[in-house]
Order: C-alpha cells, then structure tokens, then sequence
C-alpha cells in the first residue's frame, strides 16, 4: 500500500513538474518589409532597427555599431562615413558586438564597406558579426571585405 501511495506521490509530481518545464512557443514576429521608398530615411531607419533585432537572440543584451548611409547622399558624407566606420575598427571591436551595415543603395553600402575594410587586420574584429542588409549582387564582394578581418558575415537580404 505505501508503496503504491509512493508510486501514484512520484508520478504525479513528475507530471506537474515536465508541465512546470514547458515553454511558451515563440511568437512569430510581423515580417519585417522594407519599405519601397528609398528617400524616406525615418522608414528604412526603423526597418533596419526591426531587421536588427530579429538577430539579437532574446533576452540577450548586444553591442551595435550601425552604419547608415542615405539614398543619394554626398560624397563628402560618404567620405565621412567610410573615415569614421575606419576608425572604429582600428581601434578594435569588443568580441560579440553586431556591427550592422544598411542602405536603400546597397550598392553604396556595399562599396563604404570595401573602403572602410581595405587595410585588414587579421583576427581584428574576431567574435563579432557583420551583418549586411542589402541586395544578393553585393554580397560577395561584402562578404570578402569582412572576413578578412574575422568577423563572422551575416548576410540579410532586403526585401
């Protein structure tokens, strides 16, 4: 009898704790849609913030270092960007930090990264990811620029 008081005592403990250890199933976040119009920079902000987020694993705090160039922006601003993207890599990158690239000109976007990559330095950005919001044409000659230095590459396409 106790034995059987033991038995019916383990087994529904067991029950109730497998339902204590079921998890909510993730909810599917609203796919994120890039919007069509490529001057509208409070737009494409807020997609490449929501883009962002997707690769931050939840409940996990992350570094950014996010680069941004407009539709049609100046030289001189791109100059700009590609100096200050420079600097910040020479002076090293803390390990896990995501540094996002995006653009409504992938293209631009693409080439302010072979510039601010040209001189690697090996192992430089290792334990860090790149990711690259842009259009498959570029993501190639992205990916050759950032691996060079360690990074990991993410390659996300716009859409």
């Amino acid at each position: 009898m106790l034995r059987q008081w033991l038995l019916c005592a383990f087994l529904g403990l067991s029950v109730l704790s497998l339902t204590a250890c079921q998890q909510e199933a993730p909810k599917v976040e609203n796919q994120v849609t890039m919007p069509t119009n490529p001057a509208d920079t409070e737009a494409w902000k807020k997609y490449v913030a929501a883009v962002v987020k997707t690769y931050v694993p939840p409940g996990q705090n992350a570094r950014f270092f996010v680069t941004f160039a407009e539709a049609n922006q100046d030289a001189d601003k791109t100059a700009r960007l590609v100096e200050n993207t420079r600097n910040f890599l020479l002076r090293g990158v803390a390990e896990g930090t995501l540094l996002p690239f995006a653009s409504p000109d992938s293209a631009l976007m693409a080439e302010i990264i072979e510039k601010a990559f040209a001189e690697p330095q090996a192992d430089k950005l290792k334990g860090s990811k790149v990711l690259f919001i842009g259009k498959p044409e570029e993501q190639e000659r992205v990916r050759a620029a950032v691996t060079a230095w360690g990074a990991e590459f993410v390659f996300h396409e716009a859409k």
